[in-house]
């Protein structure tokens, strides 16, 4: 674990056996509370996804900490959600004499389609 040695840059007073604040505590105050909202719907997206589709998917927190010159730390953070797809079918096609996609086996003789079995049996009997 890094040093718990905390120099005030303003004053140079020294702390050392800083214990650092609990995530959690700070995790409330992003974005006045509306994070850790927003985290908690991302998740319940996320969870019931994963119940539909039985394949994985994530809730991410993004934070960017920087300093503002006067100072005071600026945290913006980003909630993101990643939810797993639903399985497409496949759909599979021959590739015909012309070069396109067709259903039907171009290699399979054409079998005579109902009315013309029909008219012929019809003209047949007569």
């Amino acid at each position: 674990m890094a040093d718990r040695r905390y120099i005030d840059p303003k004053t140079g007073e020294v702390h050392d056996d800083v214990e650092p604040r609990p995530f959690d505590q700070i995790l409330r105050e992003l974005g006045e509370g509306q994070t850790l909202s927003e985290m908690s719907e991302a998740f319940r997206d996320v969870l019931l996804r994963v119940q539909e589709t039985a394949k994985a998917g994530s809730v991410t927190l993004h934070l960017d900490i920087g300093f503002d010159g006067q100072g005071r730390l600026v945290v913006k953070d980003q909630v993101k959600q990643k939810l797993p797809e639903f399985s497409r079918p496949e759909t599979r096609f021959f590739v015909d004499k012309q070069g396109n996609a067709s259903r039907r086996d171009p290699n399979q003789p054409e079998l005579p389609n109902l009315e013309t079995a029909r008219a012929k049996r019809d003209q047949e009997v007569i």
